[in-house]
């Protein structure tokens, strides 16, 4: 217990098991008792009081978010006094509101004027007594602050607790009703402390709950599944989440993986002065902006260790929408400036790119930050495609040689940047392996299309046959992918066509070529040897590899002509040109060479 010393004389007392201690301890505290109910209004009038901020941080960035108000009393008799001090003697003598008013105009009038300097600011929770919303003008008089010192309403969150809301349900309905209409967020506080906290959150509409401390004083495994548990209920009704009392490294770790949106405590900072305004924590964390605000509080409604996390409204009349199946390879990610960054992500996505070949998030996120890399913007195409269609969009693609499914919807925006929730989907590694098959099952019908599909590794240098149906003109598996070619060329190819199809399946600049095409592939027409052996008329295509990494894959495919349909396309191409057609546009329809 503290001491404080005055002319050798003990005026709080020392913990003691003696009786006359015990009662010189009894008067000190009485003495105390009768000095706050005494000198309240004095203390408030000669700035005694002082008011201090704790930081609130944003979970997925560590950025300052937001403070706590506090109050402290620094006597001339007494030195400092704590709220759990004189908190229940101003309640019990009905003088609570003094300080809760003292507090409020202070914090507006600093916010007032950091805002008319232009300087930063931050939003502002304040703890209100069950006894203020008893005063019948205590809303009049916070509306006539805000009013006097300019504040805006989204800087500054009214805290209430279970036990104030419970003492009278009835009007505390009303209250937090009325302080919603004012513009106020209202704010549950020590959620969990009680007994009733389930049901009042299904009778009140809070904006936020504060988990009670408590829960967090120590991590063992019944306490971390109860905040698991209460973290995933409030993001499935839509209500954000302060963690108080955060101290240590592993409990911030645990809250930021299981979705805890802001965390208070002093693994982050102690309650500071407020003109201090939390100076060094802002420079070294740095503090959010009112767009990052915004933004984060609605990736903060995501939950993406819900088995449903892709349904747009979770409180919707829709049935079944709820099962249990195992966590989901998913990720929030963000998207400001064309730049991609994972904001979180359950361990079975992390677990998926590993799989298939990347050395983590970080990794996977250079990968699509990359504008070279073909799947790359792919992936960015289905995002902004989601972006656009405000809907789930998807698209499957082979990465390490294995099938996946991506899907992808926008979940905010501000500005230009964009909150993106995406999925991934390894199939070969999913329940949904039937997918693989029915896939599998399209491609050899793909196949069939063809004569030959050929792999053709530039990097590398090597070529695999993928698919052959021709017995005449067959390609080889080869590590000398120029050799092989030249041979398929001059073995197949009409002489007249070698030179105009060795240039077309030069490797040397193949990937340049590809890359300035606006299609994505290349196309071309060249007479072949059929099974026969007679010259026929095939088409060649060259399309570049969805897989992402270094290596340059390219596609080759081949497949016959039917002559009447090409006689029957010159013709129809002629028409389309009428009296304009002569022997210069016939050239440029020539497309056989």
């Amino acid at each position: 217990m503290e001491r404080v010393h005055n002319d050798g004389r003990d005026k709080k007392g020392i913990r003691s098991y003696t009786h006359s201690k015990k009662e010189k301890r009894n008067l000190a505290r009485l003495e105390l008792e009768k000095h706050i109910e005494s000198h309240i209004e004095e203390a408030i009038a000669e700035k005694q009081v002082k008011v201090y901020l704790q930081p609130n941080v944003r979970g997925l960035t560590q950025r300052v978010c937001g403070a706590e108000a506090l109050s402290r009393w620094i006597d001339p008799k007494y030195g400092m006094i704590y709220p759990g001090d004189f908190i229940s003697v101003l309640e019990k003598t009905l003088k609570i509101h003094l300080l809760d008013l003292y507090v409020f105009r202070e914090i507006c009038k600093n916010l007032g004027e950091r805002l008319e300097r232009k300087e930063t600011v931050f939003p502002i929770s304040l703890n209100f007594s069950r006894l203020d919303f008893n005063i019948g003008d205590f809303l009049d008089q916070l509306e006539s602050i805000v009013e006097q010192y300019h504040v805006p309403k989204n800087l500054l969150h009214i805290e209430v607790t279970e036990s104030v809301v419970m003492h009278n349900e009835g009007y505390m309905k009303y209250v937090v009703k009325k302080l919603h209409e004012l513009g106020y967020q209202v704010w549950m506080d020590d959620f969990g402390s009680g007994y009733s906290s389930l049901n009042l959150l299904k009778e009140f509409e809070f904006d936020t709950f504060k988990i009670d401390m408590r829960f967090l004083s120590d991590m063992g495994k019944k306490s971390l599944i109860i905040i698991y548990s209460i973290l995933y209920m409030a993001k499935e009704i839509g209500i954000h989440t302060v963690a108080e009392g955060v101290e240590t490294e592993e409990q911030f770790r645990f809250l930021k993986h299981a979705g805890c949106e802001r965390m208070q405590g002093y693994y982050f900072g102690r309650p500071e002065p407020m003109e201090n305004w939390l100076s060094d924590l802002i420079e070294k964390n740095g503090v959010e902006s009112r767009k990052e605000d915004y933004l984060f509080d609605q990736v903060g409604l995501v939950n993406i260790i819900s088995p449903t996390p892709f349904v747009l409204d979770r409180l919707d009349d829709s049935p079944n929408i709820y099962g249990f199946e195992t966590v989901i390879p998913i990720a929030v990610c963000s998207e400001t400036g064309g730049k991609i960054c994972h904001l979180n992500f359950t361990e079975p996505y992390r677990d998926n790119l590993l799989d298939l070949g990347y050395a983590g998030t970080h990794d996977f996120q250079d990968a699509l930050n990359n504008r070279k890399v073909l799947l790359a913007e792919k992936i960015r195409d289905i995002m902004m495609l989601a972006r656009d269609s405000m809907e789930v969009e998807s698209m499957d693609f082979i990465s390490s040689g294995k099938h996946c499914h991506l899907q992808a919807r926008l979940v905010t925006s501000m500005d230009e940047c964009f909150i993106y929730l995406i999925r991934i989907d390894v199939l070969t590694n999913n329940r949904v392996f039937r997918k693989i098959k029915d896939m599998n099952d399209t491609l050899r019908t793909l196949y069939s299309v063809y004569d030959m599909v050929i792999l053709l590794n530039l990097r590398s240098d090597t070529l695999l046959p993928v698919y052959m149906c021709e017995l005449f003109d067959r390609i080889e598996e080869s590590d000398n992918l120029s050799a092989e070619i030249n041979k398929y060329v001059y073995k197949n190819v009409h002489p007249e066509d070698k030179e105009h199809c060795r240039a077309f399946l030069n490797p040397q600049d193949m990937w340049e070529r590809l890359k300035d095409s606006e299609e994505g592939f290349l196309l071309s027409y060249f007479r072949s040897r059929n099974k026969h052996g007679k010259f026929v008329w095939k088409r060649f295509v060259l399309v570049r590899s969805y897989d992402i990494g270094d290596e340059e894959k390219v596609v080759l495919g081949v497949h016959a002509l039917s002559m009447d349909k090409l006689s029957i396309l010159l013709q129809e191409s002629k028409s389309f040109f009428s009296e304009d057609f002569n022997e210069e546009s016939e050239g440029a329809l020539d497309f056989f060479k």
